[in-house]
């Protein structure tokens, strides 16, 4: 059993960490209910495009992966990439990707504006009347993270602002964005307490605060149990 000296210094203790850590307490609380609350596939944007059109079918390759690779036997890599306008061949040459068609064999040509929209056409389910495009080539937004350049950025314009992301090299779909997103981006940040790259789980200020806040709920118990004993003690 604590002394009373003890006991006193534990409650102010608990107090001042309970002070410090509100904050951020209610934000793992807050950010951590927004993300179990909210479906993960829509947080993903499946609802954006229709993925049955994006499967490989093996009845649209007219040349072999064997054809491929005997006429680039430099390649150190070779993927198939399922396409709106059919599959992809990506190989790595020296560091540096090249994508051929999968009907004929040939490098593909850059992706125009009229084939980024059609594409777009393809995987969304809706209306795309609204819809506008912008080729991206010396820069990306933050929320698609570092990707290949050049990109066709589609804007759905629609209430969440929607956004489909389409290479310009490959006519693949590199990923979907909305404004549920961009919020569930926001609250994994703060969660995660990495305001800089939003990927670092194992920073410093989240270990510190997960100490701290571990290190509260301890006293706390300690507190309680004391009370709970005192309480057992006093007289009827």
């Amino acid at each position: 059993m604590l002394t009373p000296k003890q006991s006193r210094w534990l409650r102010k203790s608990h107090k001042w960490l309970t002070l410090f850590l509100g904050a951020q307490l209610l934000i793992w609380l807050i950010s951590g209910l927004y993300m179990v609350l909210m479906d993960i596939d829509y947080i993903h944007g499946d609802h954006l495009v229709d993925e049955s059109r994006l499967t490989l079918d093996a009845s649209q390759l007219t040349i072999s992966p064997e054809t491929i690779l005997s006429r680039y036997p430099e390649a150190t890599r070779l993927e198939l990439l399922p396409t709106a306008l059919g599959p992809v061949y990506k190989l790595n040459l020296t560091g540096k990707p090249l994508y051929l068609s999968g009907r004929d064999g040939e490098p593909l040509e850059p992706l125009g504006q009229q084939a980024a929209m059609k594409i777009a056409a393809r995987l969304h389910p809706g209306d795309l009347s609204n819809a506008s495009s912008e080729l991206l080539t010396e820069s990306v937004p933050a929320e698609i993270g570092g990707r290949h350049l050049p990109l066709w950025q589609i804007n759905l314009n629609d209430a969440f602002d929607s956004r489909l992301y389409i290479s310009a090299s490959s006519g693949e779909l590199v990923t979907k964005r909305h404004d549920f997103w961009r919020l569930f981006d926001i609250m994994w940040m703060l969660h995660i307490m990495d305001y800089d790259t939003r990927e670092d789980v194992h920073n410093p200020l989240l270990t510190g605060f997960s100490l701290l806040a571990l290190l509260t709920a301890l006293s706390g118990a300690l507190l309680l149990l004391i009370a709970f004993k005192r309480g057992e003690e006093e007289p009827a």
